[in-house]
């Protein structure tokens, strides 16, 4: 059965004293001590294939952007997704705002043939509903 690192396990323990891993046959388990009853899996270390590696300090960075006691970064997390909104409504805003001023910049004509398109009224689309010529009885062919 593989070993954990003992500079991980130390470290694990600076972060808290109630962590702490095990092997469950495929992947080392990061565990957490409620005070009651069997530890909880809190992580599973895997590697990109879902295949197994040793657990390093990427695990521990992973657990500690989760540590939800520390009250600032909660906050901290709120206003940076609250931010991140924002951002993303002022450029569908201004992505708008652009559709509809190069429309405009069209003249007149071209936006009434292009409404016409769209909504299938007046003659605008007067190409598909043309019946072609049928010449009569009495062609005389030139040769």
């Amino acid at each position: 059965m593989p070993e954990v690192d003992r500079s991980f396990k130390r470290d694990l323990r600076n972060l808290d004293r109630r962590l702490g891993t095990k092997f469950n046959g495929e992947h080392f388990v990061i565990t957490y001590d409620r005070g009651y009853g069997e530890p909880v899996n809190i992580y599973r270390v895997k590697s990109d294939g879902d295949g197994f590696r040793q657990p390093d300090q990427r695990d521990l960075k992973i657990i500690k952007g989760g540590d939800l006691a520390v009250g600032d970064r909660m906050e901290m997390r709120l206003k940076k997704m609250a931010y991140a909104s924002e951002v993303i409504r002022r450029e569908t805003r201004r992505r708008v705002k652009d559709e509809i001023r190069n429309r405009l910049k069209d003249s007149k004509h071209q936006l009434t043939r292009w409404v016409g398109d769209r909504a299938n009224i007046s003659k605008s689309n007067a190409e598909f509903r043309r019946v072609p010529h049928k010449p009569g009885k009495n062609v005389v062919a030139t040769i």
